[in-house]
């Protein structure tokens, strides 16, 4: 089907006329508003979809009634060309487009493109996240042990960072989460 895209609620969500909500099939975009890139890639599904007619290609419905689609502005593979920027990671799964969006993952990786960049990625072994939280004025260092490390987001343009030791956290003014051991 093809309707008019009204808003854009994140980097792989949109709504259109009739109240009607999309989410985009086979990739996932950094989590809006704290991930790596999500401002950027919101902005440029912007640029993709917003007040423009879409043609949805129906997967399926998901938990939360969103139609799970495939989505083309004219030619334009919108979730190809997320996927081929870096800006969203494509999923494996059995649908009808996973090999080229897979495929186009691997060239934004291997060209280190969007989240693939040493702007979303760590330098080699630097595993350590310090994460500043200016609402509580903290500044906090996570090791790959700690209880939350994988729900911890660096996201560098509110002062987070990414560190090689406990040595130069500290020395940056970070405090060892409690919830490590």
């Amino acid at each position: 089907f093809k309707a008019r895209v009204v808003r854009v609620v994140d980097g792989d969500t949109f709504d259109l006329e009739g109240a009607r909500r999309v989410r985009l099939a086979g990739i996932d975009a950094p989590e809006y508003p704290k991930g790596c890139l999500a401002q950027e890639t919101k902005e440029r599904l912007e640029e993709l979809v917003l007040g423009k007619e879409v043609k949805v290609e129906e997967v399926k419905k998901d938990n939360f009634g969103r139609s799970v689609a495939f989505v083309f502005v004219k030619e334009v593979f919108v979730n190809r060309v997320l996927v081929e920027e870096g800006l969203a990671k494509a999923r494996k799964a059995d649908l009808q487009y996973s090999a080229l969006l897979l495929e186009r993952q691997e060239e934004a990786k291997r060209v280190k493109r969007g989240i693939w960049s040493s702007l979303c990625l760590p330098k080699e072994g630097c595993v350590i996240k310090g994460n500043v939280r200016r609402d509580r004025g903290t500044r906090i260092y996570h090791l790959p042990e700690c209880f939350n490390w994988e729900k911890i987001v660096v996201n560098e343009k509110e002062g987070d960072r990414w560190f090689c030791s406990e040595e130069e956290a500290k020395s940056a003014g970070f405090v060892k989460s409690k919830d490590c051991p």
